[in-house]
């Protein structure tokens, strides 16, 4: 029955094109496999991308074997481009009618490998892990969601590619079995899962699933087929038993098993999904919001909440520390305080972005008289941030001062001297740190004074002791008046 609005057709039932996940462990025969497909009659030439794995040349003795090494320099660039051509020459040769190209990459693994290494490297680069790193060279640097979404980004592009193959592809990888972990990571005893080298999203994106193991029958793990006889979330995975499979299991998966026609063969219709442009009741909304409208959009869930275009507007636009504790606050409620924010400087999370305009604040009260409301560390009516923190650090050097006529306070044991390095747990580089260590250098004390004065290097030096400094500095310099004092006993 028609709908008015609605375009629909009838689902033809023919099968696509295939494109296959040859998975196992070492030396089980993935490489070999795939070179022994290559001299099958019923497929034209074979391109093989060789990653990491270099039995494309060695392989080429297999009696029989014909394929074409595609030669490149390594590069995401070199083998999307690649894959393109590959596929353009799959199209002609489907359109001219000859049997089909085969488009072989050994190994997936690789690219994913080579991806999450061009993220790290990515993020060695920003300001806060180069800061990090300068003062811990093994320091873990920490991959921001905005580099794992830029990987993740590349890899589906490849893989659209490949989903959209005019002819039969087959990518090989790494699987092994690991250890299965609990939701904190931790090893769980005695029990194992198997675990494949790639992408996550490719064994649910690929249209075959195969695994090989030494000395064991190849495994067909899922399929998505009518024709294999595995029928989803009914039947366990299932052992390759036909005796017409051995020394060609690639052609018999594709062309016995799948049925694959060349002659009927299509690439399969993958509608990618993206957000397009504005609808109109959100036009109407983004004009409000344009107009000045004073409170964020509400969502679906009928709250008020803000984005991170909003909390970032918000920050740039405080003008004292009493906005920033609602702009945190907000940030907190919303879950979006480790955001990432692109900036000119780098990515930083909403979190850091209020820190460094508490900062700035700090820094300005330094060189002029403060003024305003002070909150002690601990008092429950006040969120704790970092940026209240180091607010109360300052309160407590301004109650520090000594007056006249008055004792002088008792030496802080937090700022005696000692060799020995503080517990890792409190010197770890949170946002509280960065804040303290930020007052610390708007105050003119330098890490060289820093380790005289604590005896130890500063990386060495936890938290809640350079907050003491925070204050002793602040107290010692509004005693003397004017200038900056040397803190080295």
């Amino acid at each position: 029955m028609a709908v008015p609005g609605l375009k629909t057709r009838k689902p033809t039932g023919r099968v696509p094109w295939p494109c296959i996940l040859l998975e196992g462990e070492e030396k089980a025969g993935k490489s070999w496999s795939l070179a022994q497909f290559s001299a099958s009659d019923k497929i034209g030439a074979l391109y093989w991308i060789d990653l990491n794995e270099g039995a494309g040349d060695e392989y080429g003795a297999i009696p029989g074997a014909r394929y074409q090494l595609v030669e490149h320099d390594g590069s995401y660039a070199a083998v999307l481009a690649a894959v393109q051509s590959v596929k353009a020459e799959a199209r002609r040769a489907a359109d001219a009618g000859e049997p089909p190209v085969v488009l072989g990459i050994d190994t997936g693994s690789a690219i994913w490998d080579g991806l999450k290494d061009w993220a790290s490297e990515r993020a060695g680069k920003s300001t806060r892990n180069r800061e990090l790193l300068k003062r811990d060279p093994n320091a873990e640097i920490t991959i921001s969601q905005n580099l794992w979404n830029d990987a993740g980004a590349r890899w589906r592009k490849l893989q659209t590619e490949l989903l959209t193959f005019p002819g039969i592809v087959v990518v090989t990888a790494r699987g092994k079995e690991v250890t299965e972990v609990d939701a904190n990571g931790r090893p769980i005893e005695g029990q194992k899962t198997w675990s494949v080298q790639t992408h996550r999203e490719f064994p649910y994106a690929a249209s075959v699933w195969v695994r090989l193991r030494r000395g064991r029958r190849p495994l067909i793990v899922g399929a998505r087929s009518v024709h294999v006889g595995i029928k989803p979330n009914d039947d366990p995975a299932k052992e390759v038993t036909d005796q017409a499979a051995s020394g060609r299991l690639l052609e018999w998966l594709v062309f016995d098993a799948l049925k694959c026609d060349p002659g009927t063969a299509h690439v399969r219709d993958l509608v990618s999904f993206h957000g397009g442009g504005l609808l109109e009741h959100e036009r109407t909304e983004e004009a409000a919001a344009d107009r000045g409208a004073a409170t964020p959009a509400v969502r679906a869930g009928g709250r008020g909440e803000p984005d991170v275009a909003d909390l970032v507007a918000r920050i740039g636009d405080a003008r004292g520390d009493d906005e920033l504790r609602e702009v945190w606050a907000a940030a907190n409620r919303s879950g979006l305080l480790q955001v990432e924010v692109p900036t000119a400087g780098g990515s930083y999370t909403v979190a850091e972005l209020v820190q460094a305009r508490h900062e700035e604040f700090l820094e300005a009260s330094v060189r002029t008289q403060p003024a305003g409301r002070r909150v002690a560390v601990g008092d429950p009516s006040v969120p704790q941030t970092p940026a209240a923190v180091v607010e109360a650090a300052q309160a407590a050097a301004a109650a520090a001062r000594p007056d006249a006529g008055r004792e002088a306070p008792p030496a802080n044991p937090l700022l005696e001297p000692s060799p020995t390095p503080d517990d890792p747990r409190e010197r770890r580089l949170t946002a509280a740190r960065r804040g303290v260590l930020a007052s610390l250098e708007a105050l003119g004390v330098t890490e060289e004074q820093i380790a005289a004065r604590f005896g130890r290097p500063a990386e060495h030096v936890a938290t809640k002791r350079l907050t003491a400094l925070v204050r002793d500095v602040i107290a010692t310099q509004r005693a003397a008046g004017s200038g900056q004092q040397e803190i080295v006993a």
